[in-house]
């Protein structure tokens, strides 16, 4: 289809609705000498009621003569009018006409003719936030059958279709599908359309969005949201401490908490924060926390996509047992200039995508703490450590001797169109934690750091029309160091992981009904840790190489039918001796009779983590600021776990719809400290393998959400029944994993009236096991918000004010104890009095 901009598109859709009286049109008569043909068409679509459509290119400098009066056949009118212009009347229903070129005055060969009659489809699918194209949308023409696969660039094309006018359904997954009508006529200059999607966030667990080269169809164990679920959903969902963060919308799904319950590193199905992989722009991330859990590394308005797998795990996923969160920066490419601006009482930060061209932009991302201003830190001994809530201290009454926490990031993405239908974006980020306390009566100090880096460049191009080629090389990493100062003398303990890798992934869409994804990753890993306190002295290194192939295959059989088998192999190397071979083999299966209205999905998958992250807790109550990593070696044992889940949608109407899964989980080699554990654990491999030896895990449980919308309203409900426990691989009694809460409920009710919005949040959870038998007493938070939209100084203004009323949790025990204690973390997460925040988009 060419496009001329120098031809104007006239689309003469010209009718009158009623008959008039017989008196009156007998009145009506025109007569044309010389005119130009498109007056003449305008005025007997007038007078007649038909409907014509046509292309200006084809009645330009065409003059006709004649003459109409009320009493003549329309259609015949028609067809006089253009007798000897080279244009014909195509009908395709009663009353309407397209017009085209006049075969006779054509070549008279089989493809001319053809081409006379028939016209092509085409047009492109977009984000209607993002105008990012939507790649894997499917077009389909629901009368004939037939369709085509939006490419990488949201182009489609259904060529050599009849003339006339056609239903046309467009669908993404994650997107609100349309059914619309467009046109068909031949040889055409008009401008193709640009049909543009909602997205739609799906707050079930096993519900997927899949975006751009991914598989054309939902993957169960998958949810996506998208900017603006994590920026303008219900207040209670997205905000926290008055500010968006990520953290916070995902804890609504039913399964999901949170390890200080309000706050915290997010807690998947019982498993440890350690067992949820991060993957930022294709790179891992293994620190996506500020302040002990208290927000998460990510700005809302920065990404793109964020998609959430938990339990089973496609194949071209590995490094996660219990889940992985996938996000995606925006790209300044897009084409939209967007800068945001925002100040809170936790943090003042500010994002920008700027093009700098038409084939290049830039996307700038930066937040810094401003903790101690308002939301003061507090300190404690309790427990057998010094506990830390960095929002627990008394507001406006600094004192010398208070803790400080401060947490900062920077994010940079230069993005660069080098063809049509292929880009790269070099990307960097940097995130870092800093915690410093004098301890009371001059017992010390404490001065604890931490930082996490990331660096890439990816390709991503179309090969030919239905090949997607994606290449990746990176570097990410993580720093801790830990300085304590006491009266009986000083101890330092630091430890770097450092990870290299590139990954190669095909994508081949072989029909609308079939996809075939294959890749290649590999990576080497290195950690190396050194301990000195004064009584001993440590160093521990470990550098591990690992190369992974995978396999899957999204196949749709039938109608409503999707399959999605894959297979995984695994080999890691150790000091030049290959440890095996892994093979983790998955499978995912979709029902749906009704995609609107039912859907049944179910997947089992064995999965594998090379990386663990070891954390002991004060008395199984605290978890303690210092961690350590360990790889998979001779000596470390490889995490598996098998995941199997099942699970339904149901919609019985547009305004309400459930969902219901069901999940188990058998893990082995996870490592867990032994109870008792009273000394922050060391850097040596060996040694931190002997205080965290090898522990089997298994999970079961049932989750159910429903949410009705009516008017200006929104309902929602979040249940989990669950228990998730460990043991030592030697044998012995299961006990309850750390984070296991049997029992989570959650309600929700929000109302939105023009530029306001107004939520309230009902949380109760189960407390947490202690390590000496029993529970905590469950917890109950209520919490409310408040947000306004408004557009001012050509600035749009978004006001939130949040506020949190939960009773405090009674301590175990209490008292000073000795100076050498121990850092530990608990985030509460809000005071009772509201936090307030601003922002400005322009």
């Amino acid at each position: 289809m060419r496009l001329a901009p120098s031809i104007a598109l006239l689309l003469a859709v010209l009718a009158l609705g009623a008959a008039r009286p017989a008196a009156a049109q007998a009145e009506v008569e025109f007569v044309w000498v010389s005119a130009p043909l498109s007056e003449a068409l305008y005025e007997l679509a007038e007078a007649t009621g038909l409907e014509l459509v046509f292309a200006l290119r084809l009645v330009e400098d065409v003059r006709v003569s004649g003459r109409y009066r009320a009493s003549d056949d329309p259609d015949r009118a028609l067809r006089y009018l253009l007798r000897g212009t080279g244009v014909r009347a195509e009908r395709i229903r009663e009353g309407q006409y397209v017009l085209i070129k006049e075969p006779l005055n054509l070549r008279p060969d089989i493809e001319t003719t053809r081409e006379a009659y028939t016209g092509t489809l085409d047009g492109r699918v977009v984000d209607a936030e993002t105008n990012v194209p939507l790649m894997g949308a499917h077009v389909w023409l629901v009368d004939i059958g037939l369709g085509d696969v939006v490419t990488y660039d949201g182009a489609f094309a259904v060529p050599d279709l009849p003339t006339g006018r056609y239903v046309v359904r467009v669908s993404h997954v994650g997107y609100r599908p349309v059914r619309l009508e467009l046109d068909v006529f031949p040889d055409s200059p008009r401008l193709p359309p640009t049909i543009r999607l909602q997205a739609e966030v799906i707050e079930t667990p096993d519900t997927p969005v899949v975006a751009g080269p991914d598989p054309p169809g939902p993957t169960p164990g998958m949810t996506e949201l998208t900017p603006r679920e994590t920026t303008q959903q219900a207040a209670a969902i997205p905000y926290a401490l008055g500010e968006a963060d990520l953290a916070a919308t995902l804890s609504w799904l039913p399964g999901l908490t949170r390890t200080g319950g309000a706050s915290g590193a997010l807690v998947v199905r019982g498993a440890d924060p350690a067992q949820t992989l991060t993957i930022r722009d294709g790179v891992p991330l293994y620190e996506p926390w500020h302040a002990f859990g208290l927000f998460s590394a990510f700005q809302p308005e920065a990404l793109s996509r964020v998609r959430f797998h938990r339990g089973s795990l496609p194949a071209p996923l590995g490094g996660g047992l219990a889940a992985v969160l996938d996000v995606e920066t925006t790209s300044a490419l897009a084409g939209d200039t967007l800068r945001t601006l925002g100040l809170g009482a936790v943090a003042a930060r500010a994002v920008a995508d700027v093009p700098l061209g038409d084939r290049v932009g830039v996307h700038l991302g930066l937040r810094r703490s401003v903790l101690g201003s308002l939301l003061a830190p507090g300190l404690r001994a309790e427990g057998g450590a010094w506990v830390l809530d960095p929002t627990g201290g008394r507001p406006f009454q600094r004192g010398g001797a208070d803790p400080s926490v401060a947490f900062g990031d920077a994010t940079v993405k230069l993005s660069a169109a080098v063809a049509p239908t292929a880009h790269i974006d070099l990307s960097a980020t940097l995130g870092t934690d800093r915690v410093r306390v004098d301890l009371p009566g001059q017992r010390g100090r404490l001065d604890y750091g931490w930082r996490t880096h990331t660096a890439s460049a990816r390709y991503q191009g179309l090969q030919g029309q239905t090949t997607l080629l994606t290449a990746l090389a990176y570097r990410t990493g993580h720093t801790s160091s830990e300085d304590r100062a006491f009266q009986r003398g000083l101890a330092q303990t630091d430890q770097v992981l450092v990870e290299h890798g590139v990954t190669l992934d095909i994508d081949r869409f072989v029909s609308l009904a079939h996809q075939v994804r294959a890749g290649v990753q590999v990576a080497h890993r290195e950690v190396t840790g050194t301990l000195a306190d004064g009584t001993r002295e440590e160093a521990g290194q470990q550098r591990v190489a690992e190369a992974a192939l995978y396999l899957m295959d999204t196949w749709r059989p039938g109608e409503g039918w999707q399959l999605q088998p894959g297979l995984r192999a695994e080999a890691r190397v150790d000091d030049g001796r290959v440890l095996g071979l892994d093979l983790s083999p998955r499978l995912f299966a979709r029902w749906s009779p009704d995609a609107d209205r039912l859907v049944v999905r179910g997947g089992v998958s064995r999965q594998t983590q090379a990386v663990q992250r070891v954390r002991d807790r004060t008395e199984g109550r605290y978890a303690l600021a210092a961690s350590r990593w360990l790889l998979t070696d001779r000596q470390v044992p490889l995490a598996r776990a098998w995941q199997l889940g099942a699970g339904a949608e149901w919609a019985p109407s547009d305004p309400l719809a459930f969902s219901l899964d069901l999940y188990g989980r058998r893990s082995t080699g996870l490592l867990e400290p032994i109870l008792g554990a009273d000394r922050e654990a060391g850097v040596d491999p060996a040694d931190l393998l002997a205080t965290h030896p090898p522990h089997d895990g298994r999970g079961a449980g049932v989750e159910l959400a429903a949410r009705l919308n009516r008017g200006e309203w929104t309902l929602g409900f979040s249940g989990a029944l669950s228990r998730t426990e460990v043991r030592p691989e030697t044998g012995g009694a299961w006990r309850a994993s750390t984070y296991d809460r049997p029992v989570t409920l959650g309600l929700l009710a929000q109302r939105n009236r023009g530029p306001w919005t107004a939520a309230l949040r009902l949380d109760v959870e189960s407390g947490l096991p202690r390590e000496g038998g029993g529970r905590d007493v469950p917890q109950v938070r209520a919490s409310g918000a408040l947000g306004a939209h408004a557009t001012l100084l050509g600035l749009r203004w978004t006001a939130l004010a949040q506020a949190t009323a939960r009773p405090s949790t009674p301590s175990a025990s209490a008292g000073v104890g000795d100076a050498g204690l121990p850092l530990a973390a608990d985030p509460r997460g809000l005071p009772g009095w509201p936090i307030l925040s601003l922002s400005a988009r322009w």
